[in-house]
């Protein structure tokens, strides 16, 4: 793990643990409203109100957090069934066939030291005992390198939108 030779503590990547809900959504809202200062904060996204019916007790779903030591918490991510609400990929993805990647955040203070890589890679480990063929995700060009680290990570770009969110649409097969 030469990557991480700055660090003193290797970080673990662990799914959400019932004693951990309460933390991973206040990191994630911390580091969403650093990354999304214009969206509105005040009300939680759909998923993490109702976080254990959506990630903990799916068979199709997961939420995974970067432990460092004493910081807690330091990264996340999750995966969902891909639900076809996005017009810029509809028609895309057979029913049920594709997850959407989420709330893949890193702490600032934590950056380049390739724990988001490591989230990544065990979100893939994990999809591999999954039904899904493809992972879907989407990003946007005004976050500094988000498309260039989703590229090492093999996704492809497969629609940009040339709007406000200067959004990125990307994807990846899983297996096959």
């Amino acid at each position: 793990m030469e990557f991480l030779t700055q660090l003193q503590i290797i970080p673990t990547v662990v799914a959400v643990q019932e004693l951990q809900v309460h933390d991973a959504i206040d990191f994630a809202m911390r580091v969403r409203s650093e990354v999304f200062p214009m969206m509105d904060h005040t009300r939680l996204p759909v998923d993490f109100e109702q976080f254990r019916e959506h990630y903990m007790d799916s068979d199709d779903a997961i939420f995974l957090v970067a432990m460092m030591g004493d910081a807690g918490i330091v990264g996340s991510i999750g995966i969902l069934p891909y639900d076809g609400r996005i017009e810029a990929v509809e028609g895309r993805y057979a029913a049920q066939s594709a997850a959407e990647i989420v709330k893949c955040y890193v702490d600032p203070a934590y950056r380049r030291y390739g724990i988001g890589s490591m989230l990544v890679r065990e979100l893939e480990n994990a999809v591999k005992d999954m039904h899904y063929t493809t992972l879907y995700l989407h990003t946007h060009r005004f976050l500094p390198g988000a498309v260039d680290f989703w590229k090492r990570q093999g996704f492809t770009v497969i629609a940009e939108q040339d709007d406000d969110w200067q959004t990125v649409h990307m994807d990846k097969f899983t297996r096959k």
